[in-house]
């Protein structure tokens, strides 16, 4: 095979991973920056007005039949929408301190809509603060319309809406150094979207005797505009796998000839977000069908092995033979994958 031909595809699967860990490092430092932003907020509260006298006509009040009280606000934003929110629910009622908390976390807004504008592949980007039940965020889509009175963050894992706890993956207990950490998988999220998600810890006292966790910064990368963003600019077939052998997709030249099932969010419906049973299914697609290892056919699974120990090697993949050549983002634990036609 042409040396040069392999060095150029090898070249941009370079410029991919290291646009993506680029990316990636960017998301960690601007959500630890506002993780501490709201730390400062924090220690310095008494300074602020945070009067809450004309709350009631700067948000809509909604109520349930259980006496929990939701205070949401949602402003338009060229990227979709600015949301506030204070959720009364049976862990943390609704009160005065808690509208003060809220407001004193809107001084955060212009720092969020800044870093939300300047990030790539974000579509999501998240103040949760479980200490009082209360949120902002910068979000491509119509959220506010979905957030319903009662809702407690803490409890998000346990009604089995996310893929894993991540207030318990983000606390010194599992993360000792108390830094931003990525997913440990790639996941469908609550409204259909594939992506990895970054959560910087937000402490009260932090680092000394009082410290105490109350929220994290989460930001969401969105795994199908990272692949729009690299490999779906190429005419050869390639493809991202994670650490895990989990298939992130494929661009439009590999589907045509590798017969694998990826990712597509036209599957799944904005009606069925808090369907029990839907989200079952979305966990068993991405950890039974979407893992390359897990019941799948010889070639696959030793595809898969290879792809984790080399970065070129030729296999046999659908009767076709092909030389492979990966690179690898680090950040993410992502490889990005060329399949070359193998010269008879």
């Amino acid at each position: 095979m042409n040396t040069i031909f392999v060095d150029s595809v090898r070249d941009d699967l370079k410029h991919y991973a290291a646009y993506v860990d680029a990316n990636a490092r960017k998301i960690e430092r601007y959500s630890t920056t506002l993780a501490i932003e709201i730390e400062e907020l924090n220690k310095n509260s008494a300074q602020y007005n945070l009067s809450i006298d004309n709350i009631d006509q700067e948000y809509s009040i909604q109520k349930d039949d259980f006496g929990n009280e939701l205070y949401v606000r949602a402003d338009d934003h060229h990227k979709g929408q600015v949301i506030r929110l204070a959720s009364g629910c049976q862990r943390v009622p609704l009160s005065p301190d808690m509208l003060r908390q809220l407001k004193l976390y809107e001084r955060s807004i212009p720092t969020m809509i800044r870093m939300y504008d300047d990030l790539e592949n974000v579509d999501e980007l998240w103040l949760f603060e479980t200490k009082s039940n209360v949120a902002l965020s910068c979000i491509e889509y119509k959220f506010a319309e979905h957030i319903l009175p009662g809702l407690d963050e803490t409890m998000l894992y346990d009604f089995g809406i996310t893929f894993y706890d991540w207030f318990k993956f983000s606390d010194k207990d599992q993360n000792p150094n108390r830094k931003a950490l990525w997913s440990p998988m790639a996941f469908i999220e609550m409204f259909n979207q594939w992506i990895m998600h970054l959560q910087a810890p937000v402490y009260n006292n932090r680092y000394s005797e009082q410290e105490e966790m109350i929220g994290i910064i989460g930001a969401h990368i969105n795994l199908d505009w990272v692949m729009a963003n690299t490999i779906e600019k190429s005419a050869i077939r390639m493809m991202i796998i994670k650490d895990d052998s989990t298939l992130i997709g494929m661009n439009s030249p590999a589907k045509k000839d590798i017969r694998l099932e990826t990712f597509n969010i036209n599957n799944y419906s904005y009606s069925t977000v808090f369907d029990g049973s839907v989200i079952e299914n979305k966990k068993r697609f991405v950890y039974e069908t979407l893992n390359l290892e897990h019941d799948k056919t010889e070639e696959i699974v030793l595809f898969s092995k290879k792809v984790k120990t080399e970065f070129q090697f030729h296999h046999t993949l659908y009767n076709k033979n092909y030389m492979v050549i990966r690179e690898r983002a680090p950040e993410l634990g992502l490889n990005f994958i060329a399949l070359l036609d193998e010269i008879e």
